[in-house]
């Protein structure tokens, strides 16, 4: 995804001696912001591997502020505050509510130097354990999968298929971010090659690194002419997608979803990106997972024949381009130490989805011209119409 100082009100002694401290793990522009949107904060804590994110306590509760990446426009924060208030007003998504800068400013975000910022409510809730790893450094975060109770995932999944029901509208303007299909195998093939390139060096004394390559060729060379075959309007209209659904993402009390972060890339495409990536990184890849995402998915909306014969394929490039990440972000860093075992445990999880999916496609290449897949069972649901939206720009992976 792409990405004039404001002055705060002058604080209290008080708070000035809490922000003098803070500033010197928080940084003088997240203060900076902090003090715009919520002047009469209190303390400002740095979040460890987060830099970019600051917890506010002030009298009225607890907020964030976060720096937006360099780069990024104010029409791509605009558009995913827009995606955000779109989906909390249906009261069955729990969305973080955006606050805003006290000022009558038009603007979608807060603009400090050259970097933008926004702030949220805090919401309830925590991420599940070891959804991130600390490495190389102990101030390094690496988002890994986690294996989710069934009915945290299927939680999960179902805000999934709200989020894209609500939004079919948003996804048929023109000119909004988007993640086009036909794009995925090049971004891929581009993404392999960059890690490739990263990994070779280490290739011969880590089989995982070995695994990767074997497997991660077979699924390519699988998935890519599916993929590339496939009629962008197939099924579904489109729909806006989250593509952050990590388990960092995540907030759960016990076994039940009471928020999702991680909105700062959303973009317009087919559900099967998230679907796919909800799958891999919050469960594993395996018929009776797959079974599980589809008929919570269909709870709110059912998807074609012909998607879910597809979404193996997307799964499996998507699991290509992921792995390959985690391996570069693992080993093709200057560091003697072994990697925690959390991160190992999590490239394994990835290895293993990519072996189950290499069996999915060739199962399915055998059912020739079925209209069901391997793992389908019951009855074939009623396609749904599609509605033909506007083209948009295409985002960059």
């Amino acid at each position: 995804m792409r990405r004039s100082p404001e002055a705060g009100p002058i604080l209290p002694a008080m708070q000035q001696s809490s922000a003098t401290s803070a500033a010197r793990a928080v940084g003088e522009d997240l203060l900076q912001a902090a003090r715009t949107f919520f002047p009469d904060f209190t303390t400002a804590e740095a979040i460890p591997g987060h830099p970019d994110i600051v917890k506010i306590s002030s009298p009225a509760g607890t907020g964030r502020v976060r720096r937006w990446p360099a780069g990024v426009l104010a029409t791509d924060i605009a558009f995913s505050h827009e995606v955000m208030a779109t989906a909390r007003d249906t009261g069955l998504i729990p969305v973080p509510r955006l606050v805003s800068p006290p000022s009558a400013s038009n603007e979608p975000s807060l603009r400090i130097g050259s970097r933008r910022f926004d702030a949220q409510e805090w919401m309830l809730g925590a991420p599940p354990p070891r959804s991130e790893a600390a490495w190389p450094n102990p101030e390094d975060r690496i988002d890994i999968p986690v294996v989710l109770a069934p009915a945290a995932f299927s939680a999960v999944i179902a805000t999934a298929a709200r989020l894209h029901d609500v939004t079919t509208t948003i996804a048929a303007r023109q000119g909004i971010p988007t993640a086009p299909m036909s794009m995925l195998p090049g971004a891929v093939r581009q993404a392999h090659g960059r890690h490739l390139a990263a990994l070779r060096a280490r290739a011969r004394r880590e089989p995982a690194i070995q695994r990767w390559l074997a497997t991660g060729e077979r699924l390519m060379a699988a998935a890519e002419p599916i993929v590339l075959a496939t009629p962008e309007e197939l099924g579904l209209p489109a729909s806006v997608l989250h593509l952050g659904l990590w388990p960092a993402h995540v907030l759960l009390e016990g076994n039940a979803l009471t928020g999702l972060l991680g909105w700062g890339r959303v973009a317009a495409g087919s559900p099967l990106l998230d679907i796919a990536q909800a799958t891999l990184r919050l469960q594993g890849w395996s018929d009776e997972v797959v079974e599980l995402a589809l008929g919570a998915y269909a709870e709110a909306r059912p998807l074609s024949p012909e998607e879910r014969r597809l979404l193996p394929a997307v799964a499996a490039l998507d699991a290509v381009a992921t792995t390959g990440r985690l391996l570069e972000q693992t080993y093709a860093v200057d560091e003697p130490a072994r990697p925690p075992t959390a991160l190992r445990a999590a490239i394994d999880m990835m290895l293993r989805s990519m072996t189950a999916l290499d069996r999915s496609l060739i199962a399915q290449s055998t059912v020739g011209k079925s209209k069901r897949t391997p793992w389908r069972r019951g009855p074939r649901p009623t396609p749904m119409r599609v509605q033909e939206g506007g083209k948009s720009r295409a985002r960059r992976r």
